[in-house]
């Protein structure tokens, strides 16, 4: 099997090595909530909805700064698959504030978006969203100030697998006692039920003591795509913020 040679900017080509990060700053006790940028905004949802199909996707701000000559962001590259069975692409969009831009390609996933050109105010003075045509689901969202995406979510087209060889989770802010417990998930059959998980690894934190968990893998977890992979968090008090992500390399198949 050869090496894929991905282009996102959380890659080392050379290498071939996806490292991917989320985070959530409100996860309430007993909400399943996934590690991206959508859980703890309003209007988004704690767990990530893939599109049901091949999307356009409607890139947009909640601040009219976020535009092509504004002080915030002026353009945004964005990462995905157009099909489970192609490798992933990506194209540059440029803003314009709170009316939409529409995506030039469909995507089954929006995993990563990154402002690329900045105003004097930038990276991003609103909340950035990637909204599926006819699913309005929200695929991807940069926080405010944030500049790029934070998701643990990764897509792996049928052509590929993902190998992975670290994961981990902490608790940055969590009450005295609180009990997390910490779930890696991928899809069972993405092409057909791209929102239904199976579960493939489990620990837990607590608020006292050890609070970050780094989990190296001797022998890489293996992932064949086509699939989706995320990490999410169930928390048993209120307002939980909590980090992790998942680094691996990709071979082709």
């Amino acid at each position: 099997m050869g090496l894929s040679f991905s282009t996102h900017p959380e890659t080392v080509s050379a290498l071939n090595t996806v490292h991917k990060f989320g985070s959530t700053n409100n996860a309430d006790s007993g909400v399943e909530t996934d590690l991206w940028d959508g859980s703890d905004t309003v209007g988004l949802q704690p767990v990530w909805l893939a599109p049901t199909a091949a999307r356009v996707h409607q890139i947009v701000s909640t601040d009219v700064n976020d535009t092509s000559a504004g002080t915030g962001a002026r353009t945004v590259k964005v990462w995905g698959l157009t099909s489970w069975d192609s490798v992933e692409t990506s194209e540059t969009l440029t803003m314009n504030g709170t009316t939409n831009v529409p995506t030039t390609a469909s995507y089954v996933i929006i995993h990563r978006i990154r402002v690329m050109t900045t105003g004097a105010s930038g990276p991003n003075v609103g909340r950035i969203t990637a909204t599926a045509d006819t699913d309005a689901t929200v695929t991807a969202a940069i926080a405010a100030g944030n500049g790029q995406t934070s998701m643990a979510i990764y897509g792996v087209p049928s052509v590929e697998s993902f190998y992975m060889d670290r994961l981990y989770a902490n608790l940055i802010d969590a009450a005295t006692g609180t009990d997390t417990r910490i779930e890696l998930h991928s899809t069972t059959d993405v092409e057909s039920q791209p929102n239904v998980w199976t579960v493939k690894h489990v620990f837990g934190l607590r608020g006292t003591g050890t609070s970050a968990l780094s989990i190296p893998y001797s022998h890489s977890k293996v992932f064949p795509g086509p699939c989706i992979i995320k990490l999410d968090i169930l928390s048993d008090v209120n307002n939980t913020v909590a980090g992790g992500g998942f680094d691996g390399h990709l071979v082709d198949v």
